[in-house]
């Protein structure tokens, strides 16, 4: 079990404003030792991360789109 603080913060923000949000996160079991250590490369599943939130972009209600 994990808590993601800026994931709870956006949806305890989105509760109080009564607006619908959605929050990806990218989990990883690395720790930041040298600076880059967290970027998420191709490699690293970042490009199947950014076709999972397209595709669940386009699959969103209008109604729920600004």
């Amino acid at each position: 079990m994990a808590v993601e603080m800026e994931a709870a913060a956006l949806y305890a923000f989105a509760q109080v404003r009564q607006k619908p949000i959605l929050c990806f996160a990218h989990v990883t079991n690395r720790m930041e030792r040298v600076d880059g250590d967290l970027e998420k490369g191709e490699a690293d599943g970042g490009h199947d991360a950014l076709q999972l939130i397209a595709v669940a972009a386009d699959r969103l209600p209008s109604a729920l789109l600004p």
